[in-house]
């Protein structure tokens, strides 16, 4: 079955301009990998409100931290201490595409196995996006966006996850597409606030999140 799914995120910061194929080749295999994080725990560290918890926890992959956002709708406010210096990425808003079975689309629908997947979630996102506003902001400032794609990679299911109840524990083929922004420096240490969101009329879905950081050495 397809699993087509947004979740938008929160953003960090600017990116340089003229990066090289090769380093977003290497952050599109780290969105694949943040899709691995969102489903390695439950509840998720997409889930909730929190000081601290599993949003904080994303130490997923050597050398890069991971920030999540929401799957509703509604506000969410989270308090959280990073790692100074350490890259950080995280996507504005994600449409994944995948052979994990018995997932409903938002549109509450059903469909075949969507290969390639990489063309749905390219197809998914810019759905997503007709229309849609996003906004993201680091202690007022204005941040900067870039579109990534993860190309084919194994999703795995250690255990049921709150946030797809319906996914067996496995491992499936999928690929993801997404509006992500990279810290590559990290944050020097101090006090942050993170605030991100959008609309997206064309799919029913908003987000409106903050997140209260503290980097610490």
């Amino acid at each position: 079955m397809v699993l087509s799914v947004i979740l938008a995120r929160v953003v960090a910061a600017p990116i340089a301009s003229g990066k090289s194929s090769s380093q977003s080749q290497n952050l599109g295999k780290l969105t694949g990998d943040w899709w691995n994080w969102a489903v390695s725990t439950s509840p998720s560290p997409l889930e909730g409100s929190y000081k601290g918890g599993t949003q904080c926890d994303g130490n997923f992959v050597d050398g890069v931290f991971f920030l999540g956002g929401s799957t509703t709708s509604k506000a969410v406010k989270r308090t959280c201490t990073v790692p100074a210096n350490t890259p950080i990425l995280f996507p504005v808003v994600n449409a994944v595409c995948s052979a994990a079975p018995a997932v409903q689309q938002p549109d509450g629908t059903f469909t075949g196995d969507p290969k390639p997947y990489t063309k749905c979630s390219q197809d998914f996102l810019d759905q997503i996006l007709l229309n849609g506003t996003t906004f993201a902001t680091l202690n007022g400032q204005s941040l900067e966006i870039q579109r990534l794609e993860s190309g084919p990679f194994t999703w795995t299911f250690p255990s049921p996850s709150n946030i797809f109840p319906s996914v067996p524990p496995g491992s499936y083929d999928a690929a993801a597409n997404g509006l992500w922004v990279c810290l590559p420096q990290g944050l020097e240490p101090g006090t942050y606030t993170l605030q991100f969101g959008g609309t997206f009329p064309n799919v029913g879905f908003e987000q409106d999140i903050t997140y209260n950081l503290t980097a610490s050495s």
